[in-house]
């Protein structure tokens, strides 16, 4: 198997928007379902990168599994991607990164 195999025509189909809103601390205002699943859909709740667990690994698995079988995979990998890169970019403007001279 290589890539071309994997990569087939159903990469033309379109994706469906993201609909989970990662949620800021120290943010009061109200929870909504979207922040509820930006949290589920983010694995660095569970401890990933520059962030430690919030959550135990086992309860952010099932919760994503629950979520992957009621909203369906597509919508959790857009979901999960778009809290990977806003969580990565919050971390990159936090903590800052070293760049290769």
């Amino acid at each position: 198997m290589n890539l071309s195999d994997i990569f087939t025509n159903d990469s033309q189909k379109p994706l469906p928007k993201p609909n989970a809103v990662r949620r800021l601390s120290g943010d009061d205002g109200p929870w909504s379902p979207e922040h509820v699943r930006g949290i589920i859909c983010n694995p660095c709740y569970a401890g990933v990168g520059p962030y430690p667990g919030l959550v135990p690994e086992a309860a952010w698995v099932h919760a994503a599994a629950r979520t992957i079988h009621e909203d369906g995979a597509e919508q959790f990998l857009v979901n999960m991607l778009e809290m990977l890169r806003e969580s990565f970019e919050h971390a990159h403007l936090q903590f800052g990164e070293v760049e290769d001279e």
